[in-house]
């Protein structure tokens, strides 16, 4: 299957995509970047480098849209590191972005997208795993375009807001609410893979190392660097010495769906300003599959067949 990500450059985001580029079941056609963890040109780098631990061919990475479609937006530095990736990027050539990285602006990634989902086949997937706006943008643009895709995951929003988060922000779908209401009034086909959810799969730090000393890749060990710092704010917040692969399990909806339980829902935005990015069931919102329940050893599986394949940097 071929799957279009669309990125804001995070930790997590380096471990969805590195997933991605792994998996036997996907085949990555294009990523796009999305103001969020790190700003839209930082994602594009992150994106790039990670693309540069797997061999040939590789893809192209738009950037996009550099700010919501309405109100203002703050990156999340403190929880990914200046750099997105913990500083894990240091020491890296940027030889990796020739030729690979296209400063496209939000309405020509918008349209590339939308080109994407056009072409594609009845396999074929979005995975959004950052603020919605270039996929609410593409949407407005061209909403025909989407009706082939076999589905489009979003990872964001939550049923519940988790204690830890109270007063806080769900992020994703918090930095721009109104794209989040132009995807769930417009996008067919849509999965979301909400914040609770992703919460009950809790990826250590002892398993983390575990897998970068048996493998000894290149690649693991760049993802138990820039997990560090990522994991040690987890440790000070939640309490747990590890972190929630979010964007991952995003990917593994895709790729491995029984790990998950699925329910459709008719869901909107709540309107809760204590927690933006709260959903609630409503007779007024579309039908829309929501992951309610995670397998946390397959998930925790999963991502480590996929990070432990051999790569080449």
């Amino acid at each position: 299957m071929k799957l279009w990500i669309d990125t804001d450059g995070g930790v997590d985001d380096a471990l969805a995509l590195a997933c991605a580029f792994a998996s036997p079941r996907i085949e990555l056609a294009g990523i796009s970047t999305v103001f969020g963890n790190v700003a839209p040109r930082k994602a594009a780098r992150n994106a790039a480098l990670v693309q540069s631990f797997f061999p040939p061919p590789h893809v192209s990475i738009r950037v996009g849209a550099v700010a919501p479609l309405t109100g203002s937006w703050r990156d999340a530095h403190l929880i990914h590191g200046e750099d997105g990736l913990g500083g894990a990027s240091a020491g890296h050539a940027l030889g990796y972005e020739v030729g690979h990285v296209h400063e496209d602006g939000p309405e020509l990634c918008a349209r590339q997208i939308a080109a994407y989902a056009r072409q594609a086949g009845q396999d074929d997937a979005i995975i959004c795993i950052g603020p919605l706006t270039n996929l609410a943008i593409a949407l407005r643009l061209d909403p025909e375009a989407f009706d082939n895709l076999d589905r489009i995951i979003c990872m964001g929003g939550a049923l519940n807001i988790p204690p830890s988060r109270r007063g806080t922000v769900e992020f994703n779908f918090g930095s721009d609410l109104e794209a989040v209401r132009g995807v769930l009034a417009a996008a067919p086909r849509l999965t979301v893979m909400p914040l609770d959810t992703c919460r009950q799969v809790v990826l250590r730090r002892a398993r983390l190392a575990a897998i970068a000393e048996r493998s000894g890749s290149p690649l693991t060990r760049f993802l138990q660097r820039a997990h560090n710092h990522y994991m040690d704010r987890y440790r000070a917040s939640d309490g747990i010495d590890g972190c929630y692969p979010h964007d991952a399990l995003a990917i593994a909806a895709l790729a491995e769906p029984g790990v998950f339980t699925f329910q459709t829902l008719a869901l909107e935005l709540a309107g809760d300003a204590s927690f933006p990015g709260l959903l609630r069931q409503s007779l007024q919102g579309r039908p829309v599959q929501i992951a309610t329940a995670a397998n946390q050893r397959a998930a925790l599986d999963w991502i480590e067949a996929c990070i432990s394949t051999p790569a080449s940097h």
